[in-house]
């Protein structure tokens, strides 16, 4: 039996090693970098499409499904501007406090977790998706689309994440016996109703996933700061602008600038994502290493 507490199991030093590198510099530069195409992505459709110079209306009250709302009419590019500098804030904070990699792991894990929860719970119950992007008749929808990828996120985060945070810490700064259950509510109560909140749109199938995703999105909030929870949802849904030149339902020449320009947004996304991986296994290995818990794989040095 091995008794050297630094030849832990080594899935356990692989996670401590994950976490410890996260914070690197590179890792965070290089994340920053991803996260960033898709907002050039949308400067560059509204700006080739004159959408820029259009007033539409940003929503500050609705209900999916009810034909109740109230709008502000709005200049396209100061709703931009606004959405965009709200992203740019954002990651540069969690770049400063060396968290970003951290949030976006995270965010990737529970992702990965909401979708398997979601398929399983659909697939025992026969719940199918209401309202499927690439089917959907997108003809001349294409900005308002683009648009509704930053205004959503920002707008849930507020609602679900930020009320909510600003509630349990004005609890917690009053009533500090009433933490435990002030968590608890805290997590559950805007999580359930988030997930409620996708149902009128998408049907029930997104109760499951939404739901694991707002608690995911919640601890990072509380753990991190509202910054954290806000910049993941920015970028799981304003990513899709990178891909929307591809949808045959959108006519090519309403995302002409995106077409023109698919190639160098997506390698830039894509390469810098790869370049994130292959620090990472670096990172990882010398930091194992240098703990004296190196991988396996290693092991015939010894022999």
């Amino acid at each position: 039996m091995d008794d050297n507490p630094s030849r832990a199991p080594v899935s356990r030093n692989l996670a401590a090693a994950a976490i410890a590198v996260s914070g690197h510099p590179g890792i965070q530069l290089l994340l920053a970098l991803a996260l960033i195409m898709p907002l050039v992505a949308t400067v560059g459709q509204y700006w080739s499409s004159g959408f820029f110079r259009q007033t539409v209306g940003f929503d500050i009250l609705f209900w999916p499904g009810a034909k109740w709302h109230w709008a502000i009419p709005m200049n396209a590019a100061v709703i931009v501007a606004l959405f965009g500098s709200s992203y740019l804030a954002g990651i540069g904070w969690l770049v400063h406090r060396r968290t970003l990699g951290k949030v976006i792991f995270t965010g990737i894990g529970a992702l990965i977790a909401a979708n398997v929860v979601g398929s399983a719970v659909n697939y025992l119950t026969g719940w199918r998706e209401l309202q499927v992007v690439s089917s959907m008749d997108l003809a001349g929808k294409a900005n308002k689309l683009i648009l509704s990828l930053w205004h959503n996120p920002i707008w849930e985060e507020a609602v679900f994440r930020g009320i909510p945070l600003l509630c349990y810490a004005l609890l917690v700064k009053t009533a500090p016996r009433a933490r435990r259950a002030g968590t608890w509510c805290y997590y559950l109560v805007p999580s359930i109703v988030f997930a409620a909140y996708h149902v009128p749109g998408h049907g029930c199938s997104r109760i499951a996933d939404t739901l694991v995703l707002s608690l995911a999105f919640a601890w990072l909030a509380l753990r991190y700061g509202f910054c954290a929870a806000m910049v993941l949802h920015y970028s799981f849904d304003a990513v899709m602008v990178l891909s929307l030149a591809k949808l045959k339902s959108i006519p090519r020449d309403e995302v002409r600038w995106l077409a023109d320009h698919f190639g160098i947004l997506n390698s830039t996304f894509s390469v810098a994502g790869m370049a994130v991986l292959s620090v990472m296994i670096v990172l990882i290995a010398r930091h194992l290493w240098r703990a004296g818990g190196r991988p396996a794989a290693f092991d015939f040095v010894e022999q």
